[in-house]
């Protein structure tokens, strides 16, 4: 699963350059892994920020609200994760910065939870 990071950030850059991107993996282990995968390429390539759409200072209330401080960091490059153990506080902060387009990637675990979101996201677009 490590290996294909470096292939979904080409994707991304390449198709979806400024459209919102979802990437489900099989385990919250895994979003974090990825999400720092994909950061790394985003440091490689001189654009750290690349996938962050606000200014920080805009985005700083949100992620103030935060009770997973890793989150709160990834969150200021664009990119947000999304699995079973994050608090409800923090899955409604993540879900909205990602609706609104602030946050540009989302990296999901555990795909049930994941429906409603996709629907709401769906209907909203």
């Amino acid at each position: 699963m490590i290996g294909m990071s470096k292939p979904a950030y080409l994707a991304i850059v390449e198709y979806s350059p400024a459209k919102p991107v979802i990437i489900f993996v099989p385990s919250r282990r895994q979003c974090r892994l990825t999400v720092d995968d994909i950061l790394t390429h985003c440091a490689a390539d001189d654009k750290p920020d690349r996938f962050l759409n606000i200014e920080v200072e805009n985005l700083q209330p949100h992620l103030d609200h935060l009770s997973d401080k890793a989150l709160a960091e990834t969150l200021k490059h664009g990119i947000g994760y999304y699995h079973e153990a994050l608090s409800k506080q923090d899955k409604r902060i993540v879900q909205r910065l990602f609706e609104s387009g602030a946050i540009q990637i989302l990296v999901a675990s555990k795909v049930h939870h994941m429906v409603f979101f996709i629907i709401s996201l769906t209907y909203y677009r």
